[in-house]
């Protein structure tokens, strides 16, 4: 007795789709005609994939075999280019349970792990996202908490903050609200200096190097904090020079040389050679070649430069290095060129600011220079703008970013080193025929003629009145 033509319909189909799979690559939609299939009690069609170890069910919502094969074709491709979570989320978003967004503090983690920046310049990146988060919260200054214990209380209450907090729109109100409240020109300068600061360090954290190893460690929200936030243009902000450098010296050796001379060699330091505080701060005697005259800039065990922009050579005068000389030689046999009671602290944590060995000598330094007048929220820096500003005017613009040692000279030209004295064109020599030859015969003709001092008249005036 032969079969019923619907089983022999249905065996035929069968070794249809069998043949067109045979051979088939996973990309193609014949592969998966043989792989999908009706769950029990369903008419509509779903496929198990398994990719990286991993399988994975899909309902494709049809009960059309060609139709839920392109389907199972198309979640397959999309898995292999995006991987489980986000096939998953777009085709099965009733599994996907939503991830809860990162907050500030595992961001910054997560960005310190996997950044190959410097340990300072990830602490700077922080700092800003930090400071940032506590403005548009309303969270207050962490400058205002005196005690570490309210230091840190400031620091777990930012770091718990969700991202999704921090929207653009929120950002750009603080903005407005930081910016107006700066009333001098001066401050107004400083403020937005500060803000472009802020936007452009909290940013780097998300850095298109770093972002796709960020986004696979923590769920990110759809919009960042800067998205849309535009810097403020920067303008006048050179440093315009209110130093006497000969005077001020000479005050200040006078001054400091017998009871404060660490903090004659702070300034020395800072201000003469044009040294970084914290390149100040860790200067040891042997990067001081005091036969050659000469000062190597360089990373040691005590301090991982700025840049590697930063190193280099800075030549000494005859003078300088007589000074240091006898410095030296009242010192203690300590490595440091500063010396101070403390003990040079232990490796850099995560939860530790950047502090400085000699942050007392640092602070008398201070105090001394705003007793001199030194103007700048920080005078110890104003001496680095101040020694690039004589340099810039006695040698040019190159010459200064050279001893200053910065990697773009356009940070030397903005913010540093402007012209002590103003540019004159440098003609005058060619001027003097005329001078000699007409100007003079112009006031000798005036005072013949008895007119009153301090008119000029034209050579042709004066012929007509001859």
């Amino acid at each position: 007795m032969s079969a019923p033509k619907s089983a022999q319909s249905n065996e035929k189909s069968a070794q249809e789709v069998h043949r067109l799979a045979a051979g088939a690559a996973k990309t193609s939609a014949a592969y998966w005609l043989e792989k999908v299939q009706k769950p029990a009690g369903s008419a509509m069609y779903g496929v198990q994939i398994a990719h990286h170890g991993e399988r994975g069910r899909f309902p494709l919502e049809t009960a059309d075999r060609k139709l839920a094969a392109e389907r199972a074709r198309a979640r397959y491709v999309h898995l292999v280019a995006h991987g489980w979570a986000a096939t998953k989320a777009k085709f099965k978003p009733g599994s996907v349970k939503k991830a809860k967004v990162a907050t500030v503090g595992a961001l910054i983690e997560a960005a310190t792990g996997v950044s190959l920046a410097r340990r300072v310049t990830l602490e700077t990146y922080a700092k800003a996202l930090r400071r940032l988060t506590a403005g548009v919260l309303g969270i207050g200054d962490r400058s205002k908490y005196d005690s570490r214990a309210g230091s840190l209380e400031w620091r777990e209450k930012v770091d718990k903050t969700p991202l999704d907090k921090l929207t653009p729109g929120a950002v750009q109100a603080w903005k407005k609200l930081f910016l107006n409240a700066a009333t001098t020109p001066e401050d107004k300068k400083a403020a937005i200096v500060t803000m472009n600061s802020l936007l452009r360090n909290s940013k780097a954290l998300l850095s298109k190097k770093l972002r796709p190893f960020i986004e696979k460690a923590l769920a990110l929200p759809e919009v960042f904090w800067f998205d849309g936030v535009t810097f403020e243009t920067e303008e006048g902000l050179g440093y315009e020079s209110q130093i006497d450098a000969g005077e001020f010296l000479g005050k200040a050796v006078e001054e400091l040389v017998g009871e404060k001379p660490e903090v004659l060699k702070a300034l020395l330091l800072t201000f003469v050679c044009g040294l970084r505080r914290s390149e100040a701060d860790t200067l040891m005697w042997s990067q001081l070649d005091l036969a050659a005259g000469t000062l190597k800039v360089m990373d040691t065990e005590h301090i991982t430069l700025k840049s590697k922009d930063s190193k280099g050579t800075i030549g000494l005068d005859a003078e300088l290095v007589a000074l240091l000389r006898g410095l030296k030689a009242r010192a203690g046999k300590g490595v440091f060129v500063l010396e101070t009671p403390m003990r040079v602290r232990a490796p850099f944590t995560a939860h530790q600011s950047r502090t400085y060995r000699c942050d007392a000598t640092f602070k008398t330094l201070v105090t001394w220079l705003q007793e001199q007048g030194v103007p700048g929220h920080r005078p110890i820096h104003t001496l680095r703008k101040e020694i690039g500003s004589v340099i810039a005017s006695r040698d040019g613009i190159f010459a200064a970013q050279s001893f200053l040692r910065h990697s773009d000279i356009r940070i030397t030209s903005k913010l540093y080193a402007v012209a002590k004295t103003p540019i004159k064109a440098g003609l005058g020599a060619l001027l003097k025929p005329a001078v000699d030859n007409v100007v003079q015969g112009v006031f000798v003709g005036q005072a013949e003629s008895g007119e009153t001092e301090g008119k000029v008249t034209s050579p042709k005036s004066q012929r007509r009145a001859r």
